[in-house]
């Protein structure tokens, strides 16, 4: 359910006074119930949140955003409140560059950082290669996210399903299709990498080098599988991010 305070998050369990909140941005196309199994494996030390885009679940008739540099300040301004207290960000696909960017323009701005960042099948944002997937016809989009395995098919072959989702899927594209690096001094916190062995999308040594994105901690997770270990490793990776969490916490008090 959207969170009543703020239309950016989504709860999937009652908002608690957890050690600290996970604030996670869900793959192109996605909404912040990518996340909501989520809820059943983390502990309730851990705040689960879902980011919600514009143009999509309950903003649907909200315009999307389709620039970085217009998205990340606004969502600095949205998340504000939650941002004040122990935070931790999450980005999934293509929501891991925009996890990144939130924390490389919250550094820039004096703000608080996060205690972790953890980013998910995704290349470190200095081997980001240029596509144009946002201009692709239906069809071929319809085609290129079946491949990804990341939206039912159920909403992929009706068209009728697929037009409510196409605005939101062809902004996402296009944000980080048209985003250029700026250059930034690497992160100070914490960043955690997961990955699958046979992902198509991204390879171990693009994964491997975020590690260049931050002079804090590192650490690279390579799971079993493709691109779908998101879901069919559901468990293992929770785990890992309840640990992780719990562990910079305790040494952050």
């Amino acid at each position: 359910m959207t969170d009543p305070r703020n239309p950016w998050l989504a709860r999937f369990r009652p908002a608690g006074d957890g050690a600290i909140r996970l604030i996670c941005f869900p793959h192109a196309g996605g909404g912040g119930a990518t996340f909501r199994d989520w809820a059943d494996d983390l502990p309730p030390e851990i705040d689960l949140c879902g980011v919600r885009f514009p143009a999509r679940e309950s903003r649907l008739r909200e315009k999307p955003y389709l620039r970085m540099d217009e998205l990340v300040p606004a969502l600095a301004e949205g998340l504000a409140d939650d941002l004040a207290r122990p935070y931790a960000l999450l980005g999934y696909c293509s929501g891991a560059l925009i996890a990144w960017e939130l924390a490389t323009y919250l550094a820039r701005s004096g703000r608080r950082p996060p205690e972790l960042l953890a980013v998910f099948a995704f290349p470190a944002p200095a081997l980001v290669e240029p596509t144009l997937v946002h201009r692709l016809p239906t069809e071929q989009l319809t085609a290129h996210l079946r491949g990804l395995g990341v939206i039912p098919d159920a909403i992929l072959a009706d068209p009728g399903l697929f037009s409510m989702f196409e605005t939101g899927v062809r902004a996402d594209y296009e944000v980080f299709e048209t985003w250029t690096r700026r250059a930034e001094p690497p992160l100070t916190v914490p960043v955690t990498v997961f990955g699958a062995a046979a992902d198509p999308s991204v390879t171990v040594p693009e994964l491997a080098a975020w590690r260049a994105e931050t002079s804090g901690e590192f650490t690279l997770r390579v799971l079993a599988g493709d691109h779908s270990f998101f879901t069919a490793s559901r468990r293992r990776l929770t785990g890992s991010i309840a640990a992780d969490l719990l562990a910079v916490r305790a040494v952050n008090r």
